[in-house]
């Protein structure tokens, strides 16, 4: 653990801190290719909560060598369009971000779907849902994960993509810097997301177990990213480890 309380914990291996990850782009531009051939996408769209108030959606796609990993899917046709050969593993990173499973599910044909403990038995239709720290998860040296502890409302999965050192958060962070809806400024406001990168204030109460979210932050923490793929709002392109500790501290949830 640092010495000084302000400072984040030490990353585990990797690039070093001043190093450069590989872009993770929006379609509209060709994607890069890393060293080892994978590439990252995200995809964007939005939901209007209830009038006055709109969402950003976002997804996020893993091609890698082996499989495509899509976390939350958005329904998009530019979704739809860059999913390729290789066999695709659907994500749902929480209990409420499968909302376009079905239509995933029918579109694309996945291998497998994965969610966090809760979500088949809430949601029968979707069929066989492997869980994320119960079912034995066959694909980490692709992608690796970690299971929030201690918040069962939310059983929310962050995901990290080493390669990019790119991390997906659904509902952890929130970074909306161009609210829409006449309602949506106030709405955020309460939130404390307004404007700005910042775990909503809500996961002060859905944390029931602050000892076992701590650890799983540790995890993450532990983790060498510099970029966070959030699917409310901006993607956070530079120093996201450092900005990610920060949010955290302000809420007194690490």
């Amino acid at each position: 653990m640092p010495t000084n309380p302000s400072d984040p914990p030490p990353r585990r291996g990797g690039a070093s801190p001043g190093g450069s990850a590989e872009p993770t782009h929006r379609l509209s531009v060709f994607p890069r290719r890393s060293g080892i051939g994978a590439r990252t996408y995200y995809f964007d769209s939005r939901r209007t909560l209830f009038p006055g108030v709109t969402i950003p959606l976002r997804s996020m796609l893993v091609a890698a060598s082996e499989h495509q990993f899509l976390i939350s899917p958005v329904g998009t046709a530019e979704e739809a369009a860059q999913i390729a050969a290789p066999p695709l593993i659907l994500i749902a990173p929480s209990l409420l971000h499968h909302l376009h499973f079905a239509e995933a599910i029918e579109r694309y044909h996945p291998v497998a779907l994965w969610g966090p403990p809760g979500l088949a038995e809430r949601n029968p239709e979707l069929g066989r849902v492997y869980m994320f720290g119960i079912d034995a998860w066959p694909y980490g040296h692709q992608l690796e994960y970690v299971l929030l502890g201690g918040a069962p409302q939310r059983e929310e999965v962050v995901v990290f993509h080493r390669v990019t050192r790119t991390l997906y958060t659904a509902d952890l962070c929130f970074h909306i810097r161009e609210p829409e809806g006449f309602l949506a400024p106030l709405a955020f406001r309460m939130m404390g997301v307004h404007r700005r990168f910042a775990v909503p204030k809500m996961w002060r109460h859905w944390v029931s177990d602050r000892a076992a979210f701590a650890r799983s932050i540790d995890e993450i923490l532990a983790w060498d990213f510099d970029r966070i793929v959030v699917a409310h709002g901006d993607v956070v392109e530079h120093n996201a480890r450092e900005q990610l500790w920060a949010a955290l501290r302000e809420r007194h949830l690490h």
